[in-house]
């Protein structure tokens, strides 16, 4: 035991952990008894009283939380200076409570007469109940944070726990006397808060420091204005989401958002208990910066682990608790965990700065987090329910957490000397050694950032933007607004056309961006960047003459014979030009891209933009298993991919596995440390992205990514992911696990496996047919019902031959519609870029064989997948894979430094970004 608290005192330095363990526990058993409050509640009230319910509760939280102004933070920190101070900020807390809390709950009331809609679907008479607890709440919370700031923890965790127990004490009376309902019950949580004020008025009799000076006015004020924003984003993100649900999904997704609540706030008892510990103990100056960054990592760590631990226990606990109306909550604190495990790193370390008055960081960093996170409430929340809400939630922590730390860093860095309220100037240089070195990662990445980095994130934040509102359609002007200023910034600036493409690529494949990008917008961006080329005095990149002219030799003829065997469609555009759209990029990019430094970055960029997409899908697909859990796990999964709007589940399927292939190879040579971690982390998100777009050729595509390259590496590692996968697998859910189950086949196939055979065997008739120029590009669908054949156990009545413009193959679709013609000239073209590959693979720099086994991997991924649907004959597929194939190649900048290196000297080898 003895050596147990050693450890922790190692772990926790300058901080008791008796202090912590007690009051963890006491939050622990107020958690405990609010968890046992809201089952015995939405078991007796249902999902629509449950969500009414939370309504009530949250709203004085949120209306408390914009009243309160950063007295609280204010009140923490000048409270412990002496006991005149703490009488008078106690003063000024109650009448602060009484008249600002009451009036703007007066005003909420007001305006719900008026616009019944502020109200949040609350009657009127329970919406007075709300308001009545507006003041309490916020005397509450002044008051708790007035003894933390003198050093009693205890007592306000003690004083904060009595709320709990009344109202789970009045919960369970009212059950017994059976007079449960929404009213009583917030009259016990009315109760129950009352109480907590005056146990925590008693406790402010209490002397703890002599007298002494007053906090002046001015002081006071402006440490609470600058903790203001800080107050509203960490007190009030999830309880604010309540609201915002209720207006935008309705109860039903409030009540599994409430129901998540308990699970997602237990992972914040510890990173709060530590910080409630930590803030007077840095006031006093017993804990130092080196101190409060090791407290952060050990708070970091424990959280990580019991997030492990939540995530594996909630799909089984949440029914059992609940009943089975709530199973969908598992998916809420799912979106929820990385945000609060990411959260709990960056507690410690913000409470170190409130204390030593480092605000400036933290309020930056909260106005972005917090803006992201309503952006996100807007998008996700109307579509995705409360799963939506909850990854918003997660999102916004994470945006916090990673800005503070360069915040802190920038502002630590220039010395903060305009900053005024700290008292000890051996303080502030604690603060600043402590940021030097928590940040010394963040200090290398930003010195290695040019200012051409640094322009095109600042360009492509508002271009994401810009690119969003194109997608919701707002008109023509918008689009046409858009577009323009896109095609200025492309022209003006090198290399942002690149950096667009690899975004635009994963966007096509998106719900947001299939109508956006379109092949004619595609090539036209490819035109764009060959101008910007030219504009900028860099001419055109120079591929090898061979391949100009077999591309060229092939795309001509294929044109050329589809134009003879003619054909348009029912709006004019004649077959061959939709054939030149397809090849656009297969003409264009090798212009654009060569390999090198810039090229490796654009790839980062696209593997980024994929990582994106493949967490849309996870959220798409997930609340589709949410809201039919009751239906077979084979119709959910249908049901998943051919919901309207989404998009082509094989070809998002394909274009993660291209993504998983790049980042697989970047794994082995990308330093030790974030980037490392960076790589596993996306080839994680793009993994159980595929597994989300319920491809099955994707499924076959990424076993043959992740064998191969587990074919080239040692296999120590190989029983450490069985164990993994094998821990993981009873995780999946049943629609996926029954999409890949039907990969292996059964007694009888499916229809659309069955319709899928028959297309390939007419495909074949064609091609017997029509040997030498095929049928004609997008002739097939016209000629299909002469060649067509049923064989399978399906009625072919129901078939809709107009729409079966391919042969569900990539290889049998070449074969049938340009003939043996094509398909030697297309067969040519895969060999060059083997070929391409291999030559890289088997270079001596690390990074052009790095390089080359992306480019194998995504070409044996891309080759599976072609075999099950035409995936390269989508544009934006076909120019992501030309760009992972043109990176496998000698950089000329790499060449000419080592040619330019002194022979006695090691020639340095420049490093692919991210490795």
């Amino acid at each position: 035991m003895q050596r147990i608290m050693e450890g922790m005192r190692a772990r926790l330095p300058g901080v008791s952990p008796a202090a912590v363990g007690g009051t963890l526990a006491a939050r622990l058993l107020a958690t405990a008894m609010s968890f046992a409050a809201g089952v015995v509640s939405a078991r007796g009230l249902g999902v629509q009283g449950r969500g009414v319910l939370a309504v009530m509760v949250a709203a004085p939280t949120v209306l408390s939380i914009v009243a309160v102004l950063g007295m609280d933070n204010a009140n923490a920190r000048f409270a412990g200076i002496s006991h005149t101070a703490f009488r008078q900020i106690v003063r000024w807390s109650l009448v602060f409570s009484l008249v600002c809390g009451s009036a703007l709950a007066a005003l909420w009331l007001l305006v719900g007469r008026w616009c019944p809609v502020v109200l949040l679907a609350v009657p009127l008479r329970l919406a007075v109940l709300s308001a009545a607890l507006c003041p309490v709440t916020l005397l509450t919370t002044l008051l708790g944070t007035a003894e933390i700031g003198r050093g009693r923890v205890t007592t306000y965790n003690l004083a904060t726990a009595v709320p709990s127990a009344c109202y789970l004490a009045g919960v369970v009376g009212l059950l017994a006397t059976d007079s449960l309902t929404v009213g009583t019950c917030f009259l016990s949580v009315l109760v129950g808060q009352s109480v907590g004020a005056v146990v925590l008025l008693a406790a402010s009799t209490a002397r703890v420091h002599p007298d002494g000076e007053s906090v002046p006015v001015r002081r006071f004020g402006g440490f609470a204005v600058k903790a203001y924003l800080p107050n509203v984003l960490h007190y009030g993100m999830l309880r604010l989401d309540v609201p915002v649900i209720q207006l935008l999904a309705g109860a039903g997704a409030v009540a599994l958002y409430a129901v998540s609540l308990p699970v997602a706030e237990s992972l914040s008892l510890l990173p709060t208990a530590v910080a409630l510990v930590l803030f007077p103990r840095v006031t006093s100056g017993a804990v130092d910066a080196r101190a409060a960054t090791r407290i952060a990592g050990s708070v970091f760590a424990a959280t990580a682990l019991l997030a492990l631990v939540a995530a594996v226990g909630v799909p089984a606990l949440i029914p059992a608790i609940y009943g089975r109306p709530y199973a969908g909550a598992a998916w809420v604190v799912w979106a929820m965990l990385p945000g609060l495990v990411l959260f709990a790193a960056g507690r410690s370390l913000q409470a170190y700065l409130a204390a030593t008055d480092l605000l400036r960081p933290v309020i930056t960093a909260t106005g972005v987090g917090a803006a992201l996170n309503l952006a996100l409430l807007g998008v996700l929340t109307p579509r995705y329910g409360a799963a939506g809400a909850a990854g918003a939630d997660s999102a916004g922590y994470l945006v916090f957490a990673l800005l503070v730390g360069l915040g802190v860093r920038r502002s630590t860095r220039a010395g903060r000397r305009g900053e005024r309220g700290v008292a000890d100037p051996a303080i502030r240089g604690m603060a600043q050694l402590g940021a030097q070195r928590w940040f010394v990662p963040v200090r290398r990445a930003w010195a290695a950032t040019d200012s051409r980095s640094i322009l095109l994130l600042v360009l492509a934040l508002p271009a994401a933007t810009a690119a969003g509102l194109i997608a919701a359609g707002s008109g023509p002007a918008v689009v046409g607004a858009g577009l323009g200023v896109a095609v200025l910034v492309c022209l003006l600036v090198p290399d942002v056309g690149l950096y667009a493409l690899a975004l635009v690529i994963p966007l096509s494949q998106s719900q947001a961006g299939a109508s956006l990008v379109t092949p004619k917008r595609l090539v036209a961006l490819l035109a764009v960047c060959l101008l910007s080329r030219a504009v900028s005095g860099r001419g055109l990149a120079r591929p090898r003459l061979a391949g100009v002219l077999m591309t060229a030799g092939t795309v001509g003829c294929l044109v050329a014979a589809s134009a003879v065997m003619g054909g348009s469609d029912a709006g004019g555009t004649r077959h061959w030009q939709y054939l030149l759209l397809v090849s656009g990029p297969l003409l264009l990019v090798p212009l654009l891209a060569t390999p090198g430094v810039v090229l490796d970055r654009v790839l980062l960029v696209f593997c980024c933009g994929c990582a994106a997409l493949a967490v849309m899908e996870i959220v798409q697909a997930g609340a589709v298993f949410a809201r039919n859990a009751d239906q077979a796990p084979s119709d959910v999964a249908v049901l998943a991919i051919t919901q309207p709007g989404t998009a082509n589940h094989n070809a998002v399927g394909a274009l993660l596995v291209m993504a998983t292939a790049v980042l697989l190879a970047r794994t082995r040579t990308a330093r030790a440390g974030l980037s490392r971690l960076a790589c596993w982390g996306g080839v994680l998100a793009l993994t159980v992205g595929v597994a989300y777009s319920l491809s099955r050729a994707a499924y076959l595509a990424g076993v043959v990514v992740f064998a191969i390259h587990a074919f080239r590496r040692p296999l120590r590692g190989l029983p450490a992911v069985v164990f993994g996968a094998a821990c993981l697998a009873p995780l999946v859910p049943a629609a996926i696990a029954a999409r890949f189950a039907s990969v292996l086949g059964g007694d009888t196939l499916d229809a659309d496996s069955a319709v899928r055979l028959d297309l390939w065997s007419s495909a074949l008739r064609m091609f017997d047919a029509h040997p030498v120029f095929g049928v004609g590009y997008l002739n097939f669908a016209g000629l299909l019902p002469l060649y067509y054949r049923a064989t399978g156990d399906y009625n072919a009545m129901f078939l809709q031959f107009p729409l079966l413009e391919f042969a569900h193959n990539t290889y049998l679709t070449v074969l049938s519609q340009t003939g043996l013609l094509g398909a030697a000239g297309v067969g040519l073209l895969i060999a060059l870029g083997v070929r391409r590959a291999w030559s890289a693979l088997r270079s001596r720099e690390p990074a052009e064989r790095t390089a080359g086994e992306a480019a194998a991997l995504a070409l044996a991924g891309a080759g599976v997948c072609s075999a099950f649907g035409e995936v390269l004959l989508v544009p934006p597929l076909l120019a992501g894979l030309l760009l992972i194939v043109l990176a496998a190649g000698r950089a000329p900048e790499r060449g000419a430094a080592v040619a330019a290196a002194p022979t006695a000297e090691p020639v340095p080898v420049p490093l692919l970004v991210g490795r």
